[in-house]
């Protein structure tokens, strides 16, 4: 969506920006989301030190956290491990698919995307 902004200088320097107010009021709503969004996501130390510290992606942090193995996962996934393997190695997984990840290890999707 393309903002349509009026900008009122003085002297001759940009002062305020106007924009529409159904605009502004979208920005103030999505802006409050991703605020509570980001109040709401917590990860454990161990869980952050694996992903930023040895690389790990969140799915297979997550998992050696919570002391299950891939065929375990893997199962209740209804995948093969290998299936499962893949999963944990991509950074660009389907949304449901780690619907179904977060569900099982009983966290929030943005514990896994975040």
């Amino acid at each position: 969506m393309e903002t349509s902004v009026q900008f009122i200088t003085e002297n001759n320097q940009p002062a305020f920006a106007v924009i529409p107010y159904a605009e502004y009021e979208d920005m103030r709503r999505r802006l409050e989301i991703a605020e509570k969004k980001a109040e709401q996501v917590t990860v454990p130390l161990d869980v952050a030190e694996m992903n930023v510290l040895q690389g790990y992606s969140l799915v297979k942090a997550w998992r050696i956290y919570l002391k299950k193995t891939q065929k375990e996962v893997a199962a209740a996934l209804g995948i093969t491990q290998s299936a499962f393997s893949q999963i944990e190695k991509s950074n660009s997984n389907h949304t449901e698919t780690l619907l179904k990840i977060a569900n099982y290890f009983g966290i929030s999707i943005e514990q896994l995307t975040e």
